[in-house]
């Protein structure tokens, strides 16, 4: 099946806007039509959707779709809290992935990839999206992951004693539901030398070098290796990115794109660091979002089709959402990193921005040096958001897609997902969430809408074209973790009035 603007269908990870809007803006921009389920078959906050409905909805949609993107969390658990919180048998859920298996036999030429996520470890008390006993024992689960890990390398074995800490069916609990997703990663990987699926992404949420998840990894990385599957499958640090990577990805592979991609970062040497929530220097997962958008790295910025700016890990770690009110860093780098991407753009070079320097939140002195140069209009695309997984793949996906732009549709699409971008990763997570966490249930999103429309203004062009849709602010999820809200041209916004 061939269109003149490709349909692309995509089973996402879950509801939110990060893996529905936003891939919609990026899709947009590429000039590809973007084919999401119903909003009954994606249900908010976690609650497991009707995966049969959705098996139904997504072996109609291939048939008339340009390549599919699936989310194997949301096809055989109904979603990515709900792959943590399983409790079905293994053979029910692995059941669930036939569907791919008919996808692939009545569309032998479809392009299909998926993603499938490696449980994480959380390191903090409080259920949330954890089964019920992470309220009273998340650290002590986190202590074990470090302990289980050294024991699985040989080192010095407290293993035994940090188990001791939680009550063993809790622990029995914890590692039969990783089993089962251990064990439908590897079907996944099975599906991949099947021939059923083309490209296969195992990302690695929240992880950390000693971990369990760390040993997981490693389990399926030797058997990508015995099978000479390293071209087609990745284990990669992120999550909520692979929507938008696999979607650009195949909106690229219809355009028969190919782009070259290099990294320019002031500090080289600091790319060898170890982003926050992850298991591999960021120099890895450089190499990894790329592979997996369908890239390739090159060396030399002038043989480019587009550049990675990269601010790195500073040190000492931040988390924007843990430790709000922490000082500024100096803005020495941040000037010095905008000056270079001026250079770059000056040069004829798109440039993509993806600052990394801290977690969950921009590094603002960045931001202010990219507005005072005049570079955000510039720029091909910008994120500073959650993990670095999650930031280097949104910069890669809208750096690719501004690729494919072609009219003044696609470019305006662009510039309202890079505003979008900015507003949401420095304008609330670096600032106004703090407001957010102070209010606790009292926050009102009426406030929130005007204070994000305060740092819309201060932004400068691009910026200055858009406005926040009256109404549009709320909590996806009851949660200040993340934001929803919508932008509109001024001129959408005058044609309303």
């Amino acid at each position: 099946m061939s269109h003149s603007r490709p349909v692309v269908t995509l089973l996402p990870l879950d509801d939110r806007p990060v893996n529905t809007g936003h891939v919609a803006g990026l899709a947009g921009t590429a000039g590809t039509r973007l084919r999401l389920p119903p909003a009954g078959l994606l249900p908010a906050r976690g609650v497991p959707a009707d995966m049969d409905g959705t098996a139904r909805w997504l072996e109609d949609a291939a048939g008339d779709s340009d390549a599919v993107v699936v989310s194997v969390n949301q096809l055989a658990h109904g979603g990515f809290v709900a792959s943590r919180r399983t409790t079905e048998p293994l053979a029910r859920t692995l059941a669930r992935l036939d569907v791919l298996r008919r996808i692939r036999a009545g569309r032998p030429e479809l392009p299909v990839h998926a993603f499938v996520t490696l449980m994480r470890t959380r390191k903090s008390d409080g259920a949330g999206a954890e089964p019920e006993y992470w309220d009273r024992h998340g650290r002590r689960f986190f202590a074990l992951s470090e302990e289980l890990y050294r024991a699985e390398h040989g080192r010095p074995d407290a293993a035994a004693h940090a188990r001791a800490e939680i009550p063993e069916p809790f622990v029995a609990d914890f590692f039969t539901r990783r089993m089962r997703l251990h064990a439908m990663q590897l079907a996944c990987v099975e599906l991949v030398a099947e021939g059923v699926v083309d490209t296969l992404s195992i990302l690695v949420e929240d992880s950390t070098v000693e971990s369990v998840s760390t040993s997981e990894r490693e389990w399926l990385e030797a058997w990508i290796g015995r099978l000479g599957l390293g071209d087609r499958i990745s284990c990669l640090p992120g999550a909520d990115e692979a929507g938008a990577v696999l979607t650009t990805r195949a909106a690229l592979e219809h355009a028969g794109l190919r782009p070259r991609v290099a990294v320019a970062c002031l500090d080289p040497d600091a790319l060898g660091r170890i982003a926050a929530y992850e298991d591999v220097a960021v120099r890895d997962t450089i190499t990894d979002q790329v592979a997996a958008i369908g890239a390739v790295l090159v060396e030399d910025a002038a043989q480019a089709d587009l550049v990675l700016a990269v601010h790195p890990p500073g040190l000492p770690p931040r988390d924007w959402c843990s430790g709000p009110d922490q000082p500024e860093r100096p803005g020495d780098d941040a000037v010095c990193l905008a000056g270079r991407a001026r250079d770059l753009l000056d040069a004829g070079r798109p440039v993509a921005v993806a600052d990394v320097a801290d977690a969950n939140g921009a590094d603002p002195a960045l931001v202010m040096a990219l507005r005072d140069a005049g570079l955000l209009r510039r720029l091909a695309g910008y994120a500073a958001w959650n993990t670095a997984g999650n930031t280097i793949g949104s910069a890669l996906a809208q750096g690719c897609s501004r690729l494919l732009a072609a009219d003044d549709r696609q470019l305006a699409e662009h510039a309202r997902t890079l505003t979008h971008r900015l507003l949401d990763d420095w304008g609330y997570q670096t600032s106004a969430r703090r407001g957010v966490l102070a209010a606790g249930t009292a926050v009102r999103p009426d406030l929130v809408e005007r204070e994000l429309g305060d740092l819309l203004a201060d932004l400068g062009p691009p910026a200055d074209k858009f406005r926040i849709v009256p109404g549009s602010v709320c909590f996806p999820w009851d949660r200040p973790f993340e934001i929803s809200f919508e932008l509109e041209h001024l001129e959408e916004g005058n044609d309303r009035r």
